[in-house]
C-alpha cells in the first residue's frame, strides 16, 4: 500500500488545485492572502509530486513535505482565524466564508484537511 501513497498525494494535490482553479478562474471568485499562501504551496505540489510519482523517485518528499506543512499551518492560522477573530493577528478579506459545505466545513477547514492528508500520505511513501 505504501507504494500507492506517492499516488494518492499527488490525486489530492491535482484535485485541490483544480478546484482552486475553478473557484478562482471559472467562478471568478478572487482568493484572498491567506489562500494565495496556501496555493504558493499547493501548486508546486502538484507538479513536484507528479514528476516523482513519474519517474518513481523517493527524494520528491524532500521537496514536497515543506511545502505542505506550510500549507497546513496556513490554512489551520486562518481556520483559526474564521472562527476565532479575537486570536488572530492580522485581519483577513476571507471574513465571509465563500463556501461551506456540510454546514461548517469553509475553504480553509479544506486546505488543512488535504494539506495533512498530504503530510500523511508523503510520510508513508517515505517508509517503503
Amino acid at each position: 500500500m505504501s507504494r500507492y501513497a506517492l499516488l494518492f498525494a499527488w490525486l489530492i494535490a491535482l484535485v485541490a488545485c483544480s478546484f482552486s482553479l475553478y473557484y478562482g478562474e471559472i467562478l471568478k471568485i478572487e482568493p484572498c492572502r491567506f489562500c494565495w499562501y496556501q496555493r504558493m504551496a499547493l501548486f508546486p505540489l502538484a507538479m513536484i509530486l507528479g514528476i516523482g510519482l513519474y519517474r518513481e523517485d523517493r527524494s520528491a518528499f524532500f521537496y514536497s513535505f515543506p511545502l505542505a506543512v506550510m500549507g497546513a499551518l496556513v490554512a489551520l492560522y486562518q481556520s483559526i482565524g474564521l472562527r476565532y477573530p479575537f486570536l488572530a493577528l492580522c485581519v483577513d478579506e476571507c471574513a465571509r466564508p465563500v463556501f461551506i459545505l456540510f454546514g461548517w466545513l469553509t475553504f480553509p477547514d479544506l486546505s488543512f484537511l488535504g494539506f495533512v492528508a498530504l503530510s500523511v500520505l508523503l510520510l508513508y511513501s517515505r517508509k517503503r
